[in-house]
Order: structure tokens, then C-alpha cells, then sequence
């Protein structure tokens, strides 16, 4: 990200795009056009093509053709706006989700956030951009969302101008029942080809400060643990996305996860993301010392006789991983499995111990969450 800042305060806007071309698609998935329909490669043909006033006929006689077949045999759809202008998203995916057939394909174009950054830095002075990229972010990326001010946002603002980090948009995707197949930047806006695989989900995603996550509780119980928010919305949702395009790196923690955010890292840092676990712990869903609750996707990946002893136990809210600090996944389970076996026989002494390796690892060796 160093270079992308020195680029963007260079005003080398053409480096800057690039750059972010090859950033932002780093882990992405590559379509094989050639086993995709015609239309679809069709499509992509015409999009890749100078912009003009025949591609832009073509691309709307497209839009036109492809959303007037009947609800559940559109084989590729491509939205009249891109998502910047759209004001309702998640209602647009859900129209497409009913009119495509399974594993047809959805289109999407939209600006993300790291070009709005962009432009904004690459017009203006460095100490008016930084002014100016502090109130843009305000208006048009956190007053459409909260409910206080969503209304006022859109009565004020003539077109939508609504501006998404990538993250976001691939997370509403995925919520809305679709795979994300292919990632690319297109001229300067980037393009996402989404495939349809099963139906939006029902839950009401949460902007707020504070999330709600799903794990795996004592007695294999599915519980919500509570942390503020250090992810873009929908993050919760790609976690199986992350998964399949991101290796994963020492200690269990996904490689260059960019749906962290800046604020976010220094939360984490800190420990303070945790401290809403609190009411977890008040529920008496958790316990201060104990393994952490997982997902569902991690929760897999464990081998199962650690599944099995894992479960026996509420989960906790500093686990032994920050006692022993192992490296690999197979060293976290082990170090759990010690955990286990000794808070089965000695539950308060081993808590005990515990607490005060964790305290003197984050305290004293600066041991912190990423």
C-alpha cells in the first residue's frame, strides 16, 4: 500500500490504476471464458473494447435483451447502472439471484473505494486531499448506511453516488446467493462475474460498531459472539472465498486479508475488538481463559477427535494459542489439546496458569491479534 500512497501523491493517476489492477485482484479467481456460455464471452469481448457509443449501444441492447427473459431461465444478466448509481444493491442481487437459472451468471461494474481515494488524492493538494478524501468518506460512504442519515443522504444528493470498498460488494454477492468466479479491473472500473448458486440468505446484516459473528459453542451450540466491528460490511460472508483464494499463513490466520480495515488493525492490535465478549461471558456463553470460538470454516478444518474435545468446554475469551504461541494450524491444536486435557482434570489451577502466561506474552512479549 506504500506504493499505491506515493503514486497517488505523485499524481501518477495511470500507475495508480495499475497498481491497483494487480493489488486488488492479487488472490482473485480467473473465469475460463472458454467454458463459459457465449453470451458471456460475448460480453466480456465487448466490454474490453474502447468505450464509444457502439459499445454502449451494444451494452444496453444487452440489458434490455437478457432481463426480459422470464424469471429463472436468464443464462447471463448485466445490470442497466453500474452499482455506484444503484441505490438499492442488495435489491437488485435478489432480482437477479429470481432471474437467473442455477449457475448463471451475474455481470456487476463499480468504482471502488481505493479509486475514489485515488482521484481525489491525484486533483488536489496533499493537505486539502486529505481534507476533502475526510468528508467524502463521511457522506458517501457512512451516511448512506446509517439510519439516522440515510434518508438525508439521498434527499440531498441528486444521483446516487454511493461508493463501495471491493470488499463489500463481493460480501453483498455472496449474501445475496451468489460465488464470486472472476475479478478484474476493466479500462478504470472494476468488473466482478458472480455465479448463482443458491438463495439470498434471510438475516439482516449489520453495519453497526458491533457485530454479531456465528461460532461454534460449547456442545457444538451455535452462538453470537459479539466484537466491534474491524472488518468492511459482508466480510462475515466470504469467509469461504477468503478460504478457497488465500493460503494461510502461521498461526491460522488467513494471508493478506484485506477485508480487515486500517482501524480496524489497530483494534486488534490492542485487544480492544474483544471487549464485547463481555456479554458473551455474562450470557455465560463464554469464559474469560478457554479456546476461542470458531466459525463453522475453521471449526472443519480442526481434526476431529480436537473437534470433540473442544466442544466439552464453553470457549473462552483469551485462549492458550496467546500462552504456548504455536505456528501452524497442527501446533494450535495441540496446544488446545493440552489446554483440554489439563482443564479437565484441574479446571481453576489451569485457568490459573494460563491467565498469567497470556497476561505476560501480550504485556511483557507484545504479543497482540492481527
Amino acid at each position: 500500500m506504500w506504493l499505491f500512497r506515493r503514486l497517488i501523491f505523485q499524481e501518477d493517476y495511470e500507475s495508480a490504476i495499475k497498481y491497483l489492477a494487480s493489488s486488488e485482484t492479487r488472490h482473485a479467481p480467473k473465469l475460463d471464458l472458454d467454458k463459459a456460455p457465449a453470451d458471456l464471452q460475448e460480453l466480456m469481448q465487448v466490454a474490453h473494447e474502447p468505450r464509444g457509443e457502439e459499445r454502449s449501444k451494444w451494452l444496453n441492447d444487452f440489458v434490455v435483451r437478457t432481463w426480459a427473459v422470464p424469471d429463472g431461465e436468464a443464462e447471463v444478466l448485466l445490470p442497466k447502472e453500474h452499482l455506484n448509481a444503484v441505490r438499492y444493491v442488495n435489491r437488485l442481487f435478489r432480482e437477479a439471484n429470481q432471474k437467473l437459472k442455477r449457475d448463471g451468471y451475474l455481470v456487476v461494474a463499480f468504482d471502488t473505494a481505493a479509486k475514489r481515494k485515488l482521484q481525489i488524492y491525484s486533483k488536489y493538494p496533499l493537505f486539502w486531499a486529505n481534507i476533502v478524501y475526510f468528508f467524502d468518506f463521511l457522506w458517501h460512504r457512512v451516511c448512506p448506511k446509517l439510519g439516522l442519515t440515510r434518508r438525508f443522504y439521498f434527499f440531498c444528493t441528486k444521483k446516487v453516488k454511493k461508493v463501495f470498498p471491493r470488499v463489500e460488494v463481493l460480501g453483498r454477492l455472496y449474501f445475496c446467493g451468489f460465488d464470486v468466479v472472476s475479478e478484474q479491473y476493466i479500462h478504470d472500473r472494476y468488473c466482478v462475474v458472480a455465479q448463482k448458486r443458491r438463495e439470498p440468505a434471510v438475516e439482516r446484516p449489520s453495519y453497526g460498531l458491533i457485530v454479531k459473528l456465528r461460532r461454534v459453542g460449547k456442545n457444538a451450540e451455535r452462538i453470537w459472539v459479539y466484537k466491534f466491528r474491524t472488518m468492511y460490511a459482508y466480510s462475515e460472508y466470504l469467509q469461504t472465498y477468503i478460504y478457497e483464494n488465500n493460503h494461510l499463513q502461521s498461526g491460522g490466520k488467513f494471508d493478506d486479508d484485506y477485508r480487515i480495515t486500517t482501524w480496524g488493525r489497530w483494534l486488534r492490535k490492542y485487544w480492544i475488538d474483544e471487549w464485547p465478549m463481555f456479554v458473551n461471558i455474562l450470557k455465560g456463553q463464554m469464559k474469560l481463559i478457554g479456546v476461542r470460538p470458531l466459525s463453522e470454516q475453521y471449526f472443519n478444518l480442526y481434526r476431529p477427535e480436537i473437534q470433540q474435545m473442544r466442544i466439552k468446554y464453553k470457549p473462552g475469551m483469551l485462549p492458550p494459542y496467546y500462552a504456548d504461541m504455536p505456528e501452524t494450524l497442527d501446533e494450535i491444536q495441540e496446544s488446545e489439546r493440552r489446554y483440554c486435557e489439563e482443564y479437565g482434570r484441574h479446571p481453576f489451577r489451569t485457568n490459573w496458569k494460563y491467565f498469567w502466561k497470556i497476561q505476560g506474552n501480550i504485556l511483557f512479549r507484545r504479543k497482540r491479534s492481527k
